[in-house]
């Protein structure tokens, strides 16, 4: 038995050669309709062709709470990425979400996952940080905090190296980075184009404020006005990270709702081989300068 939510995008599908479809319902579905739906028929899977940043809590809950298997209907952006729970079903790709049971096996897992490979590489990047450290110190301090919200929306101080003048922020107050920012220094411009910039953070990864792959952290100043979008406060149940698909994919460019967008997939599909498969893509990037900004 399975319930199908429809975005009306005309994707032809066999679900029904291979499943017993009890419900299709249009989008956007009231969430009362679709609740009321699930709790009658009990079916055991929920199929939706709408977008990932589109599923909203109360569905999500009741589905764990009866048993009930959700799966997305894979992006191409997804795809890429090779999620461990991508499934074929009616001739389309689908992403079966990780039930929240495992949610702090996952975290426990990525936390010795980061200190082994803090450790692992701390001959190679302690060398790099001390070098550019005496760089940047030429015109001013190396190091600036700022604060970050991190999991469960503590805050808590990222480190970096210092990229933009002194008194970037005098005049402005707090304003997103941009391409082409003119507040960032000559050096800073060669730092950000490698992300050598973020280094510093491992600190804040030994630390437990972050993880070497998350959603990347926003200032709380930011995020009050980030609050309006539906789900936006999700991305804050795991640690940020210091890479993640955000990161890879957007770069500075990036919209807030592109960025969600990667946050929730990274939420409900991590696993210990998607940290891989973004590591070694942030690996990849970092030998070709992170091409889009």
């Amino acid at each position: 038995m399975v319930v199908e939510v429809d975005d009306g995008v005309p994707l032809v599908d066999r679900l029904d050669d291979e499943f017993d479809m009890v419900v299709r319902m249009p989008v956007p579905p009231r969430t009362d309709d679709l609740t009321a739906a699930i709790g009658r028929v009990r079916p055991r899977m929920l199929l939706l062709k709408h977008p990932l940043e589109n599923l909203d809590v109360p569905t999500v809950a009741l589905c764990r709470q009866l048993g009930v298997e959700i799966l997305v209907l894979a992006r191409p952006s997804y795809g890429l990425l090779q999620p461990s729970g991508l499934r074929r079903f009616g001739g389309l790709p689908w992403i079966r979400l990780r039930p929240g049971s495992r949610r702090h096996t996952s975290m426990d897992l990525q936390r010795c996952f980061d200190l082994g490979f803090l450790a692992l590489g701390a001959a190679l990047v302690l060398p790099v940080i001390l070098g550019i450290s005496l760089i940047v110190a030429c015109t001013g301090p190396p190091f600036y905090r700022q604060q970050r919200v991190g999991a469960g929306g503590r805050l808590f101080h990222v480190v970096k190296f210092r990229t933009m003048r002194i008194d970037a922020e005098r005049d402005t107050g707090p304003v997103l980075a941009r391409p082409g920012d003119d507040r960032v220094t000559r050096v800073g411009g060669y730092l950000r184009r490698w992300r050598l910039d973020e280094l510093p953070q491992l600190w804040n990864v030994l630390r437990g404020d972050m993880s070497l792959v998350g959603p990347r952290p926003e200032r709380p100043e930011f995020i009050a006005g980030f609050r309006g979008m539906p789900h936006y406060d999700l991305r804050h149940l795991i640690r940020p990270g210091l890479t993640g698909i955000a990161q890879l994919t957007g770069g500075y460019a990036a919209t807030v709702e592109d960025k969600l967008r990667c946050d929730l997939l990274y939420l409900n599909c991590r696993s210990l081989r998607m940290d891989l498969t973004l590591l070694a893509l942030t690996l990849l990037e970092l030998l070709r300068g992170f091409p889009r900004g």
